[in-house]
């Protein structure tokens, strides 16, 4: 088959607010290692709004406008000739950093990046998938089953669950015992959403707490896996933790540094708090600092900060999107509350993407 030599693109000039544009891109000659990959749909999400804002994001050198997306499903095309474990119209995503030869990405964990000169598809000078063909090392390559195919999509955002709750597992070899029972989650966006169900699916009680009043879609997603959803403007974190057992773990995905800290104050002995949050600007915040350092040490508590993922939870979060279907028939579907076709108005990505939980873009009819 002749293989495209070029690509339209949804891309931004990194160093201009809300210039979101049309593009078209070189397909790049096919390596013996790598794989050709036609986009079906692209998710857009709140580090992606924030590169349109601004207020992140740098552009591949050479150029001044970097292609948006990170999270992505295709279909294989075609493969180099090294490349034999992959077939024509194979389901797979994409893992997203590329590492910077630092001690740890040498090691495998580009994820763990020491030297923070990694490049990140669509975020950080490497073009991103929100194009109709790209090429990439089979390294960074990871199947889908076909089945799954109406969800995986959702892949690369449950990986950042998916490295919380392992680092979770990872710290707590520390104890003799481990059994957590109890879970709070900050934050009822796609991640706290997709920590929900992760959680529930361990059979723990999970209790996960958002701005906004019932009814909502969010809510619904989180009622229905079984967990409890709470309104932080109905009903206080103190007063959510006074009725519930030790807090094992709690997960805060809110963009809300105070409420880092209210976590902080309400994790159980011997629990797990991960932050998963990237805070930015100078807020000041008063909080009860003796009482939250005894508190953590009395307690054998942790706090842990958590970012990306490594190609181990891009598997483990396939499997487990395959779990949550089992588990809950066709919930997961309920996350895509907007698509936009490519050929569309893509100026409407930011808007229509803060008004539910999860926008894709979609490439095929």
């Amino acid at each position: 088959m002749e293989l495209p030599t070029t690509a339209r693109a949804i891309a931004m000039y990194p160093d201009a607010p809300g210039t979101v544009h049309r593009t078209e891109l070189p397909v790049p000659e096919l390596g013996s290692h790598d794989v050709l990959v036609k986009v079906v749909r692209v998710g857009v999400c709140g580090t992606d709004r924030e590169i349109i804002h601004g207020i992140i994001g740098a552009a591949p050198v050479g150029t001044n406008e970097l292609v948006l997306g990170h999270e992505v499903l295709g279909r294989v095309i075609a493969t180099g000739e090294a490349v034999s474990d992959l077939s024509e119209g194979a389901i797979v995503t994409a893992t997203v950093r590329r590492p910077d030869g630092c001690p740890a990405c040498l090691a495998g964990q580009p994820d763990m990046c020491l030297w923070g000169e990694y490049q990140e598809r669509g975020i950080v000078h490497r073009h991103g998938f929100m194009t109709e063909y790209f090429v990439e090392h089979r390294d960074y390559i990871v199947p889908v089953p076909d089945e799954l195919e109406h969800v995986g999509v959702l892949v690369e955002p449950l990986t950042v669950v998916e490295k919380a709750v392992r680092q979770v597992d990872l710290i707590q070899r520390r104890m003799a015992y481990w059994n957590p029972q109890t879970a709070v989650v900050l934050g009822a966006g796609p991640i706290g959403i997709l920590g929900t169900l992760l959680l529930r699916s361990r059979g723990m009680k999970v209790v996960t707490a958002a701005r906004s009043p019932k009814p909502n879609p969010a809510a619904s997603v989180i009622e229905g896996a079984g967990a409890e959803y709470v309104s932080i403007r109905e009903e206080s974190l103190q007063s959510v933790a006074g009725r519930l057992d030790n807090i094992d773990i709690i997960l805060e995905s809110t963009g809300a540094s105070p409420l880092a800290f209210e976590g902080m104050s309400i994790l159980g002995a011997n629990g797990v708090l991960v932050l998963l949050s990237l805070t930015g600007g100078s807020l000041l915040h008063e909080v009860d600092a003796n009482g939250i350092n005894t508190s953590i040490v009395a307690g054998n508590k942790t706090v842990v900060g958590s970012v990306n993922a490594g190609f181990e939870d891009f598997t483990n979060a396939v499997e487990h999107l395959g779990r949550f279907e089992e588990l809950w028939p066709g919930l997961l579907s309920q996350m895509f509350t907007e698509r936009i076709p490519f050929d569309g108005d893509v100026t409407t990505i930011v808007d229509k993407a803060d008004k539910g939980i999860k926008t894709l873009i979609e490439f095929e009819s």
